[in-house]
């Protein structure tokens, strides 16, 4: 009852006038019930045992037509607009409470796969469980007075038909509770293969894939992944259907064969063998016998329904009341204008992982400061860079910006400081313009800031022949007019995304991995030019970038092996001498036709 009345009072926020309306929806269909199946019958069987005038006969049933083909126009109002137009309000509101939830918790909780299952079971039950809810609870209460009324006109004429009765409860109550334990059980125990199936739907369908899918043997290795989804589960269903359906059949047993087989035969040995009831008394007691038998039934099963509700409403509200460990809207002091940023003996290691990403990291940069952190992958080059933006928290060590610890920041104000280009970007299927202002156009300073990031990322004659220039959408997915671009001119569109913000900090973590050499130094240069006076940290594997940086940290295995100017690592001879060295013959083709000649020293010649 408790996570039951947790979801109707969060639907009395959203739309008060839908929960008034089910009950009084309940309460008509109720109460028509009670009244056709024992007050209409019984009146006229002794009105005309009775002799009453066919004209009061008539106007009793002018009378009672008007009044419940009234109540059946609102009916009608009612599930054929009404619950359309709320439903789509009721589950707009919770989604967005839904989306808010997923945006504020900290990233962490995407990597862990006991959050997610609950997170997707949540998301995926929500609409059926908030409908059944809202029927369900009306349901109840209108019911339960309905019953009570029915099976007391049931009593007076046979007390002992009342033993029938408890039927439909035993069956509903007892075993539809532990029908519905079983099946909670199974649709839990089927999330993780689910997620598999749904996986590879996703994947097969997505215009993202369809290349590989195509020009490799993957589609063979996702159809081995989804039959192995499929076979888990089908033995999860294997597994509880036996115990499933010898509980459905004592349900059903019990819920109607008993109390409409045993009414039915009772009645008829009263009126037809031991002659104790009337015909008319046999007519009531057999329609109360329907309509009470049904109304239980629907009574009981709302409440084992109720039960099973609160299974899945418990993950909905467990999600909804989670507590991040770092909200996204934890409060905090401003950040001020930007001096410094200090990692001191920073170590990390991710949820499920027993060795660290990161080992004692410690170094500090100034304003303005062009930082390369060079590396091969998986040496926790990226891993520092979510750190240094709070996307997660150091486990061990501290951050500071500007001698104060991060965790002190307001979260949103702090993380504006940076203007960011990952590798692993995403595009959207709006237009150019929202795709790198990341939210609408709303003036011609707008405009006027998506032209000149993109002309600093040499993509603006490519996006200004596109058939809305920056108003071109993007993939084709929702327009036939929208553009599908190269994976190099993609990654520019994700640089300029950079660009147009207003920021401190700027983080490009490979952002040029879809260019040629020639085409990424001169996309770095530009990085440097228009982030002057700024503090730049960029990360790359080809170490022709780092000639760029004021400093240059060679990370391998988590930890900081190597730190100085290009000029000295290069000169030290050491793992990052060796490692340019052998990328010597691309660096030396790019610096001739870049024409961009760097004092290297005789080494290096």
């Amino acid at each position: 009852m408790k996570n039951n009345m947790y979801i109707l009072k969060l639907i009395w926020k959203i739309c008060p006038g839908r929960v008034i309306a089910e009950f009084f929806i309940n309460i008509i269909g109720y109460a028509s019930w009670v009244f056709y199946s024992i007050y209409f019958t019984r009146y006229l069987l002794s009105a005309m045992e009775k002799g009453e005038s066919f004209g009061k006969i008539m106007g009793f049933l002018i009378l009672s037509t008007v009044f419940f083909g009234a109540m059946a126009a609102f009916e009608i109002w009612f599930y054929k607009e009404y619950i359309h137009l709320t439903d789509a309000l009721i589950y707009e509101k919770v989604n967005g409470m839904l989306f808010s939830k997923a945006s504020n918790v900290e990233l962490e909780c995407y990597e862990d796969t006991e959050f997610y299952n609950k997170y997707t079971l949540a998301i995926r039950e929500t609409d059926h469980r908030i409908s059944s809810i809202l029927s369900n609870l009306p349901l109840i209460i209108t019911a339960l007075v309905s019953s009570i009324v029915v099976v007391w006109n049931m009593y007076r004429i046979d007390t002992f038909v009342i033993i029938f009765i408890l039927a439909p409860l035993l069956g509903n109550f007892y075993f539809g509770k532990k029908v519905n334990k079983v099946v909670h059980a199974r649709d839990k125990a089927c999330v993780p293969y689910r997620r598999r199936m749904d996986y590879v739907n996703r994947v097969v369908y997505l215009s993202d894939y369809a290349k590989e899918m195509r020009m490799t043997n993957i589609f063979n290795v996702l159809r081995r992944m989804y039959n192995a989804g499929y076979s888990g589960l089908y033995e999860v269903i294997k597994k509880y259907q036996w115990k499933a359906v010898s509980l459905g059949f004592c349900q059903n047993l019990f819920t109607f064969f008993i109390i409409f087989q045993g009414v039915m035969i009772y009645s008829l040995y009263r009126t037809m063998v031991s002659k104790t009831i009337t015909i008319s008394e046999f007519a009531v007691l057999s329609n109360a016998m329907v309509a009470g038998a049904w109304m239980l039934i629907h009574l009981s099963g709302a409440v084992v329904e109720m039960y099973q509700n609160s299974l899945y409403i418990q993950n909905l509200k467990e999600f909804i009341e989670y507590q991040p460990k770092m909200p996204e809207d934890s409060d905090g002091i401003n950040p001020e204008e930007f001096q410094s940023l200090e990692v001191l003996n920073v170590s990390f290691t991710y949820r499920g992982q027993d060795k660290p990403t990161l080992k004692d990291i410690s170094f500090t940069v100034k304003k303005g400061e062009k930082i390369a952190i060079v590396g091969h992958n998986g040496a926790g080059k990226t891993t520092l860079i979510k750190l240094l933006m709070r996307l997660y928290d150091v486990e061990e060590g501290e951050i500071r910006y500007n001698g104060n610890d991060i965790k002190d920041y307001n979260l949103k104000e702090y993380r504006k400081l940076f203007s960011t280009a990952f590798q692993d970007y995403q595009l959207f299927s709006m237009s150019v313009a929202e795709n790198i202002l990341m939210h609408e156009p709303r003036n011609e300073e707008d405009y006027k800031t998506v032209e000149a990031a993109l002309k600093m990322c040499d993509i603006y004659d490519k996006v200004m022949s596109l058939p809305k220039g920056m108003d071109t959408v993007l993939t084709r997915e929702f327009t036939d007019d929208g553009a599908v671009l190269s994976g190099g001119e993609a990654q520019k569109i994700a640089v300029a995304r950079a660009f147009a913000k207003d920021y401190k900090i700027a983080i490009f973590d490979e952002p040029s991995s879809a260019l040629d050499p020639i085409a990424e130094y001169r996309l770095y240069e530009s990085m440097m030019k228009n982030s002057e006076g700024r503090t730049v940290f960029f990360i790359s594997h080809r170490l022709s970038t780092a000639t760029l940086a004021d400093r240059v940290y060679l990370f391998e295995n988590g930890q900081i092996v190597e730190a100085g100017t290009h000029n000295e690592l290069f000169n030290k001879g050491g793992k990052y001498a060796d490692m340019f060295a052998k990328q010597a013959q691309s660096y030396l083709e790019e610096v001739s036709v870049c024409g961009n000649v760097r004092d290297y020293g005789k080494e290096e010649d």
